[in-house]
């Protein structure tokens, strides 16, 4: 019988174990993505950043010290004269109004379709659900002359109608819900039907409250989306009255010259009600992003 000794091997007690090894693998993996991600941070503020700092500059200013990130004298003029020699309240309202209104709409419409293609059973279920996502490939643009003249037959031209339903009940939102919609599992609504719930029942009582994350993600992007809206209003638009703010702005910028300060003032406060919307909805938004990715 052969007997082995152990003080005939040599251990190295100074070689690393497989749990520091995946330790400073993940801290590398973690330090890597932090960089990657104070990079893409970097490159989408600083422009930002430019603008408001450079909207505090005096109009005569502007070019002059166009190096001088931080101006030396600043002041609110240019905010002001944007404000008091533009509708600028007007425009403003007009987009709240836009952007509240395809918002409600679409958050009602889109969870109704969701709901219906994820936990419906009917012939061509399949099909319609293609034809929705098929939609998503069509560029908006292509429809502005048929829409354009289907809103002047009806009388809609100039009209808030015409601009909204351009944008309500738009496919990525079904997709956005149909996905939210198929993980809750079936197993609840069968629960709810035998308590007596009626299909209405189960979507308002149930369905609705479980999806306020979905719901508050595809509010925000719905809200971005139209208060950024810009060619179909410049289109089915031509009351200057009736202008919602990206448009007003457009009007900002002359044919020889304009006023970059009060341009760059008017950006700035386009962008502050986006940035509000985010902030209020920044938890359930998140939440809702990696809730509606789980099943396909």
């Amino acid at each position: 019988m052969i007997t082995l000794s152990t003080d005939e091997f040599e251990f190295d007690d100074n070689r690393p174990s497989v749990e520091q090894e995946k330790s400073r693998y993940d801290l590398l993996a973690k330090g890597v993505a932090h960089l990657i991600l104070i990079a893409a941070s970097a490159v989408m503020t600083i422009p930002f950043i430019w603008a408001f700092l450079t909207s505090l500059k005096p109009e005569n200013k502007i070019f002059t010290t166009i190096t001088q990130i931080i101006p030396a004298n600043p002041t609110f003029a240019n905010y002001v004269n944007v404000w008091m020699q533009n509708p600028l309240d007007r425009w403003v309202l007009n987009s709240l109004v836009l952007a509240v209104g395809v918002v409600f709409f679409t958050l009602v419409l889109d969870t109704l379709a969701g709901f219906a293609l994820a936990k419906g059973d009917f012939k061509g279920k399949s099909l319609v659900y293609t034809l929705v996502i098929g939609t998503l490939v069509i560029p908006p643009q292509v429809v502005l002359v048929p829409l354009y003249l289907e809103m002047n037959a009806i009388n809609w031209s100039n009209t808030y109608w015409a601009i909204m339903v351009l944008y309500i009940a738009n496919p990525f939102g079904t997709f956005m819900m149909r996905q939210f919609f198929l993980g809750i599992p079936d197993s609840l609504l069968e629960a709810a039907r035998m308590d007596g719930c009626s299909t209405i029942q189960i979507y308002t009582r149930i369905m609705l409250p479980l999806a306020k994350p979905a719901l508050s993600s595809l509010g925000v992007f719905t809200f971005i989306f139209v208060w950024g809206a810009f060619l179909w209003p410049l289109v089915i638009l031509n009351d200057s009255a009736m202008y919602p703010l990206q448009v007003g702005i457009g009007l900002l910028t002359g044919r020889y010259s304009s006023q970059w300060g009060q341009l760059l003032a008017a950006v700035i406060l386009a962008a502050l009600p986006v940035i509000a919307a985010y902030l209020l909805a920044q938890r359930t938004f998140m939440e809702g992003i990696a809730l509606t990715g789980g099943k396909g």
